[in-house]
């Protein structure tokens, strides 16, 4: 009995020493496989939180940066300039000639001059004038990744290159080729406030943007023999210290567009018109695209005044809003233009697709403007030198260009863009739109 218990004891002893040894083996595998599940889990939170920090680093430096270009980026651009048709403009059933004389009130002072005289310039390279920007001294801040406040004004800062100048020039040599060769044609690319208005100490001081000067004398230096560069730089150059741009807006004003006027005369051996004999009308309030991408409050306790000036011819104007809407006879000006955010709009009724002066100037020369906002405050001038001057959005015209010289007898186009249009690629590319 004692052996068989002794025996069944032993094979009990045994099996338990078994069992214990499975068990640890089994532990062991267990304790394995657990290890491994909580190296998975752990390599799982490891990614999951790389991806997290990769989207918020996405987000934060390139998302947000590339959203709020977006904004701040008038590349002509993220505003609209336009205005609402009032029921009292005449119908387009009016005749044509019957010309509607532009409505410019008559002030009861007599007209001062209104150009001040220019501030001294010193050469730089390639024949553009560096501006003599008065400094104050003041500090500057960013108030987003592209704009800049110094002094209560905004700046749109500039971020371009050679290539992006070389496809501008490359497009406007491939669009003249397609026009008729009588046809003379010219180029004009302007540059913002940020190239005449921010002190070189500033940029110096980590303000970073770059020289339009470089990029648009490289547009220029690209150009071929088809196209005539009209370079307005040193015009604005000189005239830096003026009020030729606005401060809570991306646009020139029209003493701005005036010196570029001016330039656009000198080059093709015209005479320009007399500002200094013109009277001058103003609207106050007006706070532009750049306090509506910044909310600045420097800005908004700092507003601008839109001057326009009559002109020395008699003018009306036929506008289409849209391609293909019915024409409108309307004022060069727009008469119920008010401070707001759409001032700027005072200017041939705003971005529309087609807008034509007419004026009675007599010299049977008519010219086209293939155009972005900028050329709304520089398009009245011409009525001084042009029969007719047909202002041609390319954002909005969707029409055959070559057809629609040749019915209006057009002989002279302009392609008229600031810098941001000049070097935004779907702004350029846009411009295909004119040719159907």
């Amino acid at each position: 009995m004692r052996r068989r218990r002794r025996n069944d004891d032993e094979f009990f002893i045994g099996m338990v020493g078994s069992s214990y040894t499975v068990n640890r083996k089994h532990r062991k595998r267990k304790n394995k496989h657990v290890q491994k599940k909580l190296l998975f889990r752990a390599l799982i939170i490891a990614v999951c939180v790389l991806v997290v920090a990769g989207l918020a680093a996405l987000t934060a430096f390139v998302i947000v940066p590339f959203v709020q270009g977006l904004v701040s980026a008038t590349p002509d651009e993220a505003t609209k300039d336009e205005v609402a048709v009032v029921t009292t403009v005449p119908s387009a059933t009016v005749p044509v000639t019957e010309a509607i004389v532009t409505t410019v009130p008559v002030t009861t002072e007599a007209p001062t001059t209104t150009v001040p005289p220019t501030t001294a310039a010193t050469p730089v390279a390639e024949g553009h004038i560096k501006p003599q920007i008065d400094d104050d001294g003041s500090k500057a801040e960013m108030a987003t990744n592209t704009i800049c406040i110094w002094n209560n004004q905004a700046f749109n800062l500039f971020f371009s290159g050679n290539k992006a100048a070389e496809y501008y020039a490359d497009a406007i040599n491939g669009y003249a080729k397609k026009l008729p060769k009588d046809v003379k044609v010219y180029n004009m690319v302007v540059g913002n406030h940020t190239e005449f208005g921010l002190p070189e100490r500033l940029i110096k001081d980590g303000i970073e943007t770059d020289s339009q000067s470089d990029n648009i004398k490289h547009i220029i230096d690209n150009l071929n023999d088809r196209v005539t560069p009209i370079d307005c730089y040193n015009k604005l150059s000189e005239h830096c210290n003026e009020y030729i741009f606005y401060g809570t807006d991306h646009h020139w004003t029209a003493l701005g567009a005036y010196y570029g006027y001016e330039a656009f005369c000198e080059t093709l051996g015209l005479t320009p018109m007399d500002i200094t004999k013109s009277e001058k009308e103003s609207i106050d309030g007006f706070l532009g695209s750049l306090y509506t991408a910044t909310g600045s409050s420097k800005l908004a306790d700092n507003t601008d005044t839109v001057d326009y000036y009559s002109l020395p011819v008699e003018t009306y104007a036929v506008m289409n809003e849209r391609y293909g809407s019915s024409a409108l006879t309307v004022d060069v000006y727009y008469p119920a233009a008010t401070g707001g955010e759409l001032t700027y709009g005072v200017f041939c009724w705003g971005d529309t697709a087609q807008f034509v002066i007419h004026s009675d100037c007599g010299t049977g020369r008519k010219i086209a403007v293939v155009k972005d906002s900028f050329a709304n405050a520089f398009a009245p001038y011409l009525a001084a030198n042009y029969d007719e001057v047909h202002l041609i959005d390319y954002r909005y015209w969707y029409g055959d260009f070559n057809s629609y010289l040749k019915d209006n007898g057009i002989k002279e186009v302009l392609f008229l863009n600031n810098t941001m249009s000049a070097n935004t690629a779907s702004q350029v590319d846009s411009i295909s739109n004119i040719f159907g």
